[in-house]
C-alpha cells in the first residue's frame, strides 16, 4: 500500500472515531451549559482545566507525538522490534516520573498559577478561591493523560490509531455520567472528578492495545537511554511550537478574564465547535500522516514532497467549507446546542460571536496542523518554534486591536498592565470575539511563516497547486452561503418561541442543503479535489451496496 493510501485510509479510521469523540465531546458541553451556564462556577472550572490542559498539550500529546513516533519509527525500521519495544518501555517510564513530578508542582503551585492565568479573578475573591481549589483538583489528570500520550505515540508508530483516537470518547462518557450523577451533592466539583476518573479510563483503554501489538509494558528506569536524549531533544523546542495554539487560547483565557462575567465560558463552548472539524479530519490526518511522512522523510524526499503537497489539498476540501459553514450556522449551532437550563439565550449569542470570530482562522489552523508533521518528521523542530513564536507575538497583537479596551479588576499588577494596553491601542471593541479574531490571525501568521520555513528547508512549496486547489474549493464553499443563510434566517433562533425539535430539523436541512451545494460546486468547478470527491464518494456507496 503506497503512503498517499495509508494516509488516506488511517485518516479515515482516526477520523470515523473521533466524529465519534467529537460528538460525545458535545453532548459532554451541552450537559455542562445545561448544568452550569456562563457564570461564575462555569468560568472557574475552565480556568482550572486550562492550566493541566496546557501542560498536557506541551508536555504530552502535543511533544510526545511529534517526538516519539520519528525516534520509534526509526528504531523499528533500523534496530528491529526488541529494541523499539525496549526504547518505548524506557520513555514511558521516564515520562510517568516526568509526568508525576510536574503534577506534584502544579498542586503546589495551583495558588500563584491561577492568579496568573486569570488576573481578572483578583475582583472576585470566591470565583478565584473555587478556581484555585478547581484546580489543584483537576492536576493529576495530567499524569494519566500524558501516558496516554506515550502510548499514542507507541501505538501509532506501528501503525495503529484505533485505541489512541477512541479514548477521548471514554472520557467525555465519564464527565457526563460524573456531571449527572454528583452534581446535586458537590456541584461543580463533580466535573472535577470526572475528569480524572476519564483521565485513570482513557490509560486503561490502552492496555489491550499495546498487549495485541507485543508491546511489554513493564517499567523500565534508564534515563540515559539513548531514546530518552533523542526524544528530549526532538521535545523540548516542541513544548512551545507544536502547541502555540494552546498557548494562545491560554493568554485568550487571561484577557477574557479582564473582560465580563462569561466571557472565558464563551470561549470555552465556541472553541468545542471550532474544535470539531479540526479534530474530525485535520487532527485526524496529521496524526495518520506523521508515520508515512517519517518513513518517506528516511528513504524518498521526492515522494514525501508530494505526499506533503496531497495532504495540504485533502486539508483544503475539508476546512474551507467547514470554515465557511461555521460562520453561516453559528447561531443555528449555538442555539441548538447549548440553549438550554441555565445557558440562556444571551450566552448562546455570545457564544456565536465567538465562533464566528474563530472560523476565520480554521483553514490557516488546519493546515499548520497538517504541515508542522513534516517538519517532525524530517527531524526539524526548529522552523515550527520560529513560526510558532510569530504567531504567538501576532496573537498578542491582534487582541490589542481587536479585543477593545478591558478593565482592570484592581490588585492584579498584570490585570492592570493588560487593561493599560488595551485602552490605548484597540481599533474594534469586539470583546471575546477580539480575542477569538486574535487567534484566527496569530494562525494566518503561523501558516505563512511555516510556508516560507519549508520552501526554505526543502527546496520548494507547491504553491500552485496548492492555492490553485484553496480557490477552487474556497469559490465552491461561497456557493453554499446564499443557500445556507436563506434557511436559516427562517428561525428566531434565540427567541426561546422555537421548540429545540424545530430548531434541530431547520439546522439539519441547513447543514445537509449546504453540503449538497459545495459537493454540486466543487463538481461543476471540477480539478483534483473534485475527482478526490467523486472516488471517495463511490467507495463509500460500493461499501453500502456490499
Amino acid at each position: 500500500m503506497s503512503e498517499r493510501r495509508e494516509i488516506t485510509r488511517a485518516a479515515g479510521t482516526v477520523g470515523l472515531l473521533t466524529v465519534v469523540s467529537r460528538v460525545t465531546g458535545l453532548v459532554r458541553d451541552a450537559v455542562v451549559s445545561a448544568l452550569f451556564g456562563a457564570g461564575l462556577a462555569a468560568d472557574a472550572f475552565f480556568v482550572a482545566y486550562r492550566i493541566p490542559n496546557l501542560l498536557r498539550r506541551l508536555v504530552g500529546e502535543g511533544a510526545a507525538s511529534a517526538a516519539f513516533i520519528p525516534v520509534l519509527t526509526d528504531y523499528h525500521g533500523r534496530r528491529g522490534r526488541a529494541e523499539a519495544d525496549h526504547a518505548a518501555r524506557v520513555l514511558f517510564t521516564v515520562m510517568a516520573a516526568v509526568l508525576t513530578t510536574l503534577a506534584a508542582a502544579g498542586m503546589l503551585l495551583a495558588g500563584p498559577l491561577t492568579a496568573t492565568f486569570a488576573p481578572g479573578f483578583a475582583a472576585t475573591p470566591e470565583k478565584l478561591a473555587l478556581a484555585i481549589r478547581l484546580t489543584r483538583l483537576v492536576f493529576p489528570y495530567l499524569v494519566f493523560i500524558g501516558l496516554v500520550a506515550v502510548a499514542m505515540g507507541v501505538l501509532n508508530a506501528l501503525r495503529d490509531f484505533t485505541a489512541p483516537a477512541l479514548s477521548p470518547v471514554v472520557l467525555n462518557v465519564v464527565i457526563v455520567a460524573s456531571a449527572l450523577a454528583l452534581t446535586r451533592w458537590i456541584g461543580v466539583y463533580s466535573l472535577a472528578v470526572g475528569i480524572l476518573l476519564g483521565g485513570l479510563a482513557q490509560l486503561l483503554v490502552q492496555v489491550p492495545a499495546l498487549r495485541r501489538m507485543g508491546v511489554p509494558l513493564s517499567p523500565c528506569w534508564e534515563p540515559r537511554h539513548p531514546a530518552v536524549a533523542r526524544v528530549g531533544a526532538l521535545m523540548i523546542p516542541t513544548l512551545f511550537g507544536s502547541a502555540v495554539y494552546q498557548l494562545n487560547v491560554l493568554v485568550n483565557t487571561m484577557f477574557a478574564s479582564l473582560l465580563p462575567a462569561g466571557s472565558i465560558s464563551f470561549l470555552w463552548y465556541a472553541e468545542r465547535l471550532f474544535e470539531f472539524p479540526l479534530g474530525v479530519f485535520a487532527v485526524a490526518l496529521s496524526t495518520a500522516a506523521l508515520p508515512s511522512f517519517s518513513a518517506l522523510a528516511q528513504r524518498d524526499p521526492r515522494e514525501f514532497r508530494d505526499t506533503v503537497a496531497f495532504a495540504l489539498r485533502l486539508v483544503n476540501v475539508i476546512a474551507l467549507p467547514a470554515s465557511v459553514g461555521l460562520m453561516v450556522t453559528a447561531e443555528p449551532l449555538t442555539s441548538v446546542l447549548f440553549q438550554r437550563g441555565a445557558f440562556g439565550a444571551h450566552a448562546a449569542e455570545e457564544t456565536a460571536l465567538a465562533v464566528r470570530c474563530f472560523a476565520v482562522g480554521l483553514w490557516s489552523v488546519a493546515s499548520v496542523r497538517m504541515l508542522v508533521p513534516a517538519f517532525y518528521a524530517l527531524e526539524d523542530t526548529r522552523s515550527p518554534v520560529v513560526a510558532a513564536a510569530g504567531a504567538f507575538v501576532a496573537n498578542l497583537v491582534g487582541i490589542a486591536l481587536f479585543a477593545g479596551p478591558l478593565t482592570s479588576p484592581g490588585g492584579s499588577g498584570p490585570g492592570a498592565f493588560l487593561a493599560a494596553v488595551t485602552v490605548s491601542t484597540s481599533l474594534l471593541h469586539l470583546r471575546h470575539g477580539g480575542l477569538a479574531l486574535a487567534t484566527s490571525f496569530a494562525g494566518t501568521v503561523n501558516l505563512l511563516l511555516l510556508c516560507l520555513a519549508y520552501r526554505w528547508r526543502v527546496g520548494a512549496f507547491p504553491w500552485g497547486a496548492w492555492l490553485g486547489s484553496a480557490l477552487r474549493t474556497g469559490t465552491a464553499a461561497l456557493v453554499m452561503v446564499p443557500i445556507v443563510r436563506a434557511i436559516t434566517t427562517r428561525v428566531a433562533w434565540f427567541s426561546g418561541t422555537v421548540p429545540l425539535a424545530a430548531r434541530a430539523a431547520w439546522l439539519v436541512l441547513a447543514v445537509a442543503a449546504g453540503t449538497a451545494a459545495f459537493v454540486v460546486a466543487l463538481a461543476a468547478i471540477g480539478g483534483p479535489e473534485a475527482v478526490a470527491l467523486r472516488s471517495a464518494l463511490r467507495r463509500r456507496l460500493s461499501r453500502a451496496r456490499a
